[in-house]
């Protein structure tokens, strides 16, 4: 009967390391894509900026009604941040939409890094130096997806050897 219970805990805590695994590289795939996601994102509100011409807020609820989670979330929080306007501005609204994308999402500090850079160069009255700033911020996103990319394959081998050897050293520790 103990070794029933002993090897019915020690699937239990491989099935445990097995799914950490899994998670952390589906958490890989999904930063990625929202990497990929967010580039098309501001090349959309660039283009807004450049041929339309609206307001901010009305370019991010627009933008906000064609995207997926987590960005429609806050595209849309970040549009009714800026129109209420409670005695912030344009760069701490941007600020706190950031943190809010980084909660929701899975992308990292690194990967909203050159977003933080906008909260001065966007909301201003030049049209050229907001689209050369997004163009600044497409560049680094587009450089951290590729870093991320090529290696991408080489972090899911990593996780998934990590994983596996902690639940045999606690199969090793407990047996």
């Amino acid at each position: 009967m103990v070794f029933v219970f002993r090897l019915s805990g020690a699937l239990l805590v491989m099935a445990a390391c097995a799914y950490f695994a899994m998670h952390m590289s589906r958490t890989l795939e999904r930063r990625k894509l929202e990497l990929r996601k967010l580039y098309s994102i501001l090349l959309q509100l660039k283009s807004e900026i450049r041929y339309l011409g609206e307001p901010l807020p009305d370019c991010f609820r627009k933008m906000a009604v064609h995207a997926k989670e987590p960005f429609a979330e806050w595209l849309s929080g970040l549009a009714d941040r800026l129109d209420s306007r409670e005695g912030e501005g344009f760069g701490r609204a941007w600020l706190a939409g950031l943190s809010d994308l980084q909660s929701l999402s899975a992308m990292t500090r690194e990967d909203l890094e050159p977003l933080s850079e906008l909260s001065d160069k966007l909301g201003i009255t030049d049209a050229e130096a907001q689209l050369k700033a997004i163009d600044y911020a497409l560049l680094h996103i587009e450089r951290n997806r590729t870093i991320l990319e090529n290696e991408i394959g080489q972090k899911k081998k990593v996780i998934a050897t990590l994983s596996m050897f902690g639940g045999f050293m606690t199969l090793i520790l407990l047996l």
